[in-house]
């Protein structure tokens, strides 16, 4: 079933100039009669809707393109961050959405949209989120805490914001949290966090830019090794060209 834009815009909700508008922003592409009538497919009135949610939680068009982007080249077994288990861990702890965006410095709108699987967090949210509600990653991943080796093809894998990937590599450690992100070219933290703790990293390949507090910044090549406390406030990005692999490791687990 195709539909023509005035009955496209019926069925999702908005209006006929904001589908055009959308067009334009790259974020739906109907397809064209020979006449040049737009005609709009259910995959496409389903895009519709998850743009008119994420409009509605105030995601900007580039966020909403990268997102978008990001549902389509997902690797099988790599899975986003489980909206609704950080849902029923804020109600456990009795939050409201407001009391969950005061505590981790995040919107309402856009806490909601993460856990309702419209937004994917930066790894700067997630930290943020994760600590607001007394949990790590590793604990949102859940695991055999008897595992002692955990295979390349079975590490638990998150896609974050943009262009981040967390691989963990072990499961139910008590006193660290070894970790490795994968970065895409342009990929960073997405602003600073702190939390208690100490941390270590080794640039794999590629290489990266971390600052720390105010004063610091450091270039990282691969092979080089930083080590800081994670109660400065830091932050990274991938400084290379291309992918850039890091092992990241916490004590005791706070990420």
């Amino acid at each position: 079933m195709n539909l023509r834009i005035g009955a496209a815009a019926a069925a999702v909700g908005v209006s006929p100039s904001a589908l055009r508008r959308w067009e334009r922003e790259g974020l739906v592409r109907p397809a064209r009669t020979g006449a040049g009538y737009r005609l709009y497919s259910e995959a496409d009135l389903g895009r519709l809707r998850d743009v008119r949610r994420m409009r509605g939680d105030r995601v900007n068009a580039p966020g909403i393109r990268r997102i978008l982007a990001g549902d389509r080249r997902r690797p099988a077994g790599q899975a986003r961050i489980d909206g609704p288990k950080l849902r029923d861990l804020r109600l456990k702890r009795g939050l409201h959405l407001r009391d969950a965006a005061r505590l981790s410095g995040l919107s309402a709108s856009h806490v909601s949209a993460i856990e309702r699987g419209v937004a994917n967090p930066s790894v700067a949210a997630l930290q943020r989120l994760t600590q607001a509600y007394g949990t790590t990653l590793g604990a949102l991943l859940g695991g055999d805490a008897g595992q002692r080796v955990v295979r390349a093809s079975e590490r638990a894998t998150t896609q974050l914001g943009d262009g981040v990937r967390i691989e963990q590599l072990a499961v139910g450690t008590g006193l660290l949290e070894p970790q490795l992100f994968v970065l895409e070219p342009g990929a960073t933290s997405d602003g600073d966090y702190t939390h208690d703790g100490e941390e270590f990293l080794f640039v794999v390949s590629g290489a990266a830019t971390v600052w720390l507090g105010a004063d610091e910044c450091h270039d990282l090549a691969t092979g080089d090794a930083l080590a800081f406390p994670s109660t400065l406030p830091h932050r990274w990005r991938n400084a290379a060209s291309g992918e850039t692999r890091l092992l990241w490791i916490n004590t005791p687990p706070t990420f």
